[in-house]
């Protein structure tokens, strides 16, 4: 079976099972998943969708932020950054979340698809329907080497080293998990961006500013998590908030809540201030959140952003 047809009978066969198909072919699919948006009304900045399927409510999710094809036009080389490294229960992307946005960029027309970060193939065995998407998930490309980022505007840094697919390919789309910290309490997607970058990046950010231990200058860590998002703004924003950690976190194990949504954005600081309120912090107590806001990379009072509930 070719890895388009692969890809275009997963996605269709997931949207079958909520009972979109059918009522898709009769209607067009974009008609009817975005038939709660009223004519005229302007595009939400954040779609949050709760639902029992991850990988629909991802589809529905990007759906009511206008569809897949604002953000990947045919021809571009898109990069997914996916929190996939852990292994216990709430501590990692469901994959079928990532697979979701994987097929819909390759049904917009996507060249390829780059790993910004490396993910086991352990991850990819987890997700439901693996066996029956191993074309798609052997087309995903490994990130490359790490490049420097020069920053404008940083509170704390000067620049970054990052993986060089973050900076070069058209699209970003940061796909993180919403979950517990020991350091920052609460991480989402721009704390994700140390996925894509260097490992001396990554220690030197985690020790701090030369004069305490790991984790023990949560505001220096929140400035150059802050500082990094400058490098470049994600297109697209993908926070799970299924199973989720909610203490012992990054690693676990520990007790994990299921929320049954998924939020979309544009905007990585809107995107963790809603994670943050989903699981109980108020946004401007998340040092990095509030950090980034300062630098003008978003808006974390979520009372000024435009936001769009659906449950499926």
């Amino acid at each position: 079976m070719s890895s388009a047809l692969s890809r275009r009978m997963f996605l269709r066969k997931s949207l079958a099972a909520g009972g979109v198909l059918a009522a898709g072919n009769a209607i067009g699919l974009s008609t009817l998943l975005n038939a709660s948006r009223t004519p005229g009304e302007p595009w939400p900045d954040l779609a949050v969708v709760t639902g029992d399927n991850a990988y629909e409510a991802t589809v529905k999710a990007v759906e009511t932020l206008g569809g897949i094809q604002w953000f990947v036009k045919p021809g571009a080389r898109v990069g997914i950054l996916v929190n996939s490294r852990f292994n216990k229960p709430g501590t990692f992307v469901k994959p079928e979340i990532t697979l979701a946005v994987v097929a819909l960029s390759y049904d917009a027309g996507a060249k390829e698809v780059i790993s910004l970060e490396d993910v086991d193939s352990a991850y990819w065995r987890k997700a439901a329907g693996a066996g029956e998407m191993q074309s798609l998930i052997r087309s995903i490309k490994p990130p490359g080497a790490g490049i420097a980022c020069p920053l404008t505007g940083a509170h704390t840094l000067k620049s970054i080293e990052i993986t060089r697919d973050y900076v070069e390919c058209d699209v970003v789309i940061n796909i993180a998990i919403f979950k517990d910290h020991e350091g920052t309490r609460f991480t989402g997607v721009l704390k994700n961006l140390m996925g894509a970058t260097t490992g001396e990046t990554n220690r030197s950010w985690h020790l701090g500013s030369g004069t305490k231990g790991y984790y023990d200058d949560i505001a220096y860590l929140s400035h150059c998590i802050a500082d990094g998002n400058l490098c470049r703004k994600p297109s697209l924003c993908i926070g799970d908030a299924t199973q989720v950690l909610l203490q012992n976190g990054p690693f676990g194990p520990g007790p994990t809540w299921d929320y049954r949504t998924v939020v979309a954005g544009t905007n990585p600081v809107s995107v963790d201030a809603m994670g943050a309120s989903i699981l109980g912090f108020a946004p401007a107590d998340v040092l990095m959140i509030r950090y980034a806001a300062e630098l003008g990379i978003g808006n974390h009072d979520l009372s000024q952003v435009r936001v769009k509930r659906e449950t499926i």
